[in-house]
């Protein structure tokens, strides 16, 4: 087996990545809480071509964290397992953490080339109904069984896995965010001061059911005339949603602030963040809104029901009812002192149960693990 450098251990986590979203932050958190005496890690992006410096890799390198693009000359050029390889054994690396579908499947044959032990995280599947998208998840799944260690982010994502792992090389480890550095970002400026500022965050695509936020939007002003809507990120669903906004007369209420870097800064003006999805993991915005103290309207789902208890960190809603969205958003305006309290619980739990540190030593026993505890 490879000798560590110094006594630690080299990580490589690989994404193919064409933003800067769950997965991406993710990754940037568990880098950022990894004890650099113990692990030494490194992102490394694939992407098809030669282009400008991909959004994961600049937010890395800004956080002084090591990151570079890495050209695999095509969406599945066979060659590129390759030469990743020699970069691997080249570096000394011990373990590839793979992220996704592309990763996976270029990091087991590289792992498998260069000798190095593969993990792979996880991060959910696709409710589109695109049956390529769907078959690659199907293969993903199907090549976690050659994996030396499968970590899945929630136990439901776990459940949905459990037949294309040996039980012995599954491990769950919890979603987690750098609360440092959420709670140590200013806030923006506040673009509506005498407006209920209603917020999202994330990809505009159709398994966020942001339809079902936008008609709660339109019972909430039928009533009220101080609401306003901000959707940041940017998707496939975008177009489509302004038109909705549109339909419902309510494009003039509505802010689309596409992808921002700042989307953090953005989320503390919030005065209360909705996650209206119809399938998530454990999502990392829920959990970054809980610990900058925004109130959190989700979706009643699984992975939502992992962070927040209705009445207790938040309010849960049944999906796709957005007369119980508009309902809920309407309680937390009308008695501010309920949405303080459930704000206060939200960021407690959070601080306790889903700190990026805490995730980092987890991987880090991982790590040692397979490589035999203290092996050389």
């Amino acid at each position: 087996m490879r000798k560590k450098l110094n006594g630690k251990i080299r990580v490589a986590h690989l994404i193919g990545s064409t933003g800067l979203y769950g997965a991406e932050r993710w990754i940037l958190a568990l880098m950022r809480a990894l004890d650099p005496g113990q692990v030494d890690a490194t992102l490394v992006n694939l992407v098809d071509a030669h282009g400008k410096q991909s959004d994961v890799v600049t937010a890395a390198r800004q956080r002084g964290l090591a990151a570079f693009d890495f050209q695999c000359g095509g969406r599945f050029n066979p060659l590129s397992p390759v030469r990743l390889a020699g970069w691997a054994r080249k570096n000394q690396f011990h373990v590839l953490h793979s992220h996704g579908f592309k990763s996976d499947t270029v990091g087991l044959l590289t792992a498998r080339i260069a000798g190095c032990r593969i993990v792979t995280t996880p991060h959910g599947w696709s409710l589109e109904a695109n049956r390529k998208l769907k078959l690659y998840e199907k293969i993903d799944r199907n090549l976690f069984r050659f994996m030396d260690m499968v970590c899945p982010l929630s136990p439901d994502l776990a459940d949905g896995i459990e037949k294309n792992v040996n039980v012995g090389k599954l491990r769950l480890i919890f979603n987690g965010v750098d609360i440092d550095e959420v709670q140590g970002i200013a806030p923006a400026e506040r673009l509506h001061k005498k407006r209920y500022l209603i917020g999202y965050i994330g990809q505009l695509i159709e398994r966020k059911d942001l339809s079902t936020l936008l008609n709660a939007v339109r019972l909430l002003l039928d009533e009220l005339a101080d609401v306003r809507l901000m959707l940041v990120g940017a998707g496939s669903e975008q177009d489509a949603l302004h038109n909705e906004t549109v339909t419902l007369d309510i494009a003039a209420q509505t802010d689309f602030m596409g992808f921002r870097a700042d989307a953090t800064a953005l989320l503390k003006t919030f005065d209360v963040f909705v996650l209206p999805s119809r399938m998530e993991g454990i999502p990392r915005c829920v959990m970054e809104a809980m610990a900058v103290g925004v109130p959190v309207v989700v979706s009643d789902i699984p992975g939502n029901r992992n962070l927040v208890s209705d009445g207790e960190t938040g309010y849960l809603f049944a999906p796709g009812n957005s007369h119980e969205l508009a309902g809920k958003i309407r309680a937390l305006m009308t008695y501010p002192v309920v949405a303080e309290s459930l704000a206060f619980q939200a960021r407690k739990k959070v601080e306790d149960e889903c700190s990026n540190r805490r995730m980092a030593a987890e991987y880090t026993s991982i790590y040692n693990e397979l490589l035999g505890g203290n092996a050389s």
